[in-house]
């Protein structure tokens, strides 16, 4: 299927085929010839508009794989699917997980998912984008092997997608369990304690450490790889501090905030008289960090490098 936003040889070869069959009306907006350029356009969609008036299809501006097969335009080779998921404030074209993508994108079909990656609440943010992921996962197209990757908040969404569709009995995409291929994580807020890939970034977290959120991995799979540095806050807690930053983290993501024995409002008020000094200095050092760090990012959680996730990804 082609249609507006479509790139690629095979876009290119079905413009050579409508420039030499139909030159009549293969024509750009101003009268020139349709230009190739492998990219399909307003243009290219106008004249697979005439294309199918002529033959009496359904005028959508669309080029089916039967249109395709018909024309005899080969179609593409077929590759794995690539997802990936951005994270907090950027676009899906920023950051480790794009840089991934299009590193490999000779050997993966690249499809990033598009989301708000809201800073606050976070919670609703990363449900909106693990709707979205599932929704193309379904699509027909997708098909066949899933391979994710995750930044940030995107880790998060691609480990709950793991943790919560698939890997249940009851998930909703538990009958696609066999079609999975590869993950990377990069600042996986939901890495299981102890699973950690190093890459040259930045030093490796130590093995006691844990993401910052409430809810971990659980049984991490041999082909997941979840690259952590060492003081990235969203990925590298421990500790009396670690449990005040999941505190911390449950503002971000917008829940448990005021019930429940593990609420923050429980640990940060009504825990504290009851807290050896210590564990208090590390509350109160933990929010100072925390505030610094969601209010100007940090220097851990900007560096990773996707050299190792490359050669984890094109290695057969």
């Amino acid at each position: 299927m082609l249609r507006v936003g479509s790139s690629g040889p095979q876009v290119r070869e079905w413009q050579q085929v409508m420039l030499t069959r139909f030159a009549s009306y293969a024509k750009e907006s101003n009268g020139e010839p349709l230009r190739l350029d492998s990219y399909f356009g307003y243009s290219d969609r106008d004249v697979q508009r005439e294309y199918q008036r002529r033959v009496g299809a359904d005028v959508t501006g669309e080029v089916s794989d039967h249109d395709l097969a018909q024309l005899r335009v080969a179609p593409p080779p077929h590759k794995p699917v690539l997802f990936t998921v951005c994270g907090t404030g950027v676009p899906w074209w920023v950051g480790p997980d794009a840089d991934l993508a299009r590193a490999v994108e000779h050997k993966y079909r690249w499809q990033p998912v598009g989301y708000r990656a809201a800073p606050f609440p976070m919670a609703t943010s990363v449900k909106e984008g693990r709707t979205e992921l599932i929704r193309l996962i379904g699509l027909p197209e997708n098909h066949g092997e899933i391979n994710l990757v995750g930044y940030s908040q995107g880790a998060e969404v691609v480990a709950e997608l793991w943790e919560y569709d698939i890997k249940p009995l009851s998930g909703r995409l538990h009958h696609r369990i066999d079609d999975m291929g590869r993950a990377v994580c990069f600042g996986n807020p939901m890495r299981e304690k102890g699973n950690a890939y190093q890459d040259p970034g930045g030093p490796v977290v130590d093995r006691d450490s844990q993401g910052i959120g409430d809810r971990l991995m659980v049984d991490t799979p041999s082909w997941w790889r979840n690259y952590a540095h060492k003081g990235d806050i969203y990925t590298d807690v421990s500790g009396d501090a670690g449990e005040y930053a999941t505190a911390i983290f449950k503002v971000v993501m917008g829940t448990r905030i005021f019930s429940g024995p593990d609420s923050l409002l429980s640990q940060l008020l009504i825990e504290l008289p009851e807290r050896p000094v210590e564990e208090v200095i590390a509350m109160f050092q933990m929010v100072i960090r925390a505030g610094l760090f969601f209010a100007n990012g940090t220097g851990p959680h900007l560096t990773y490098s996707i050299r190792p996730a490359v050669e984890y990804l094109l290695n057969n």
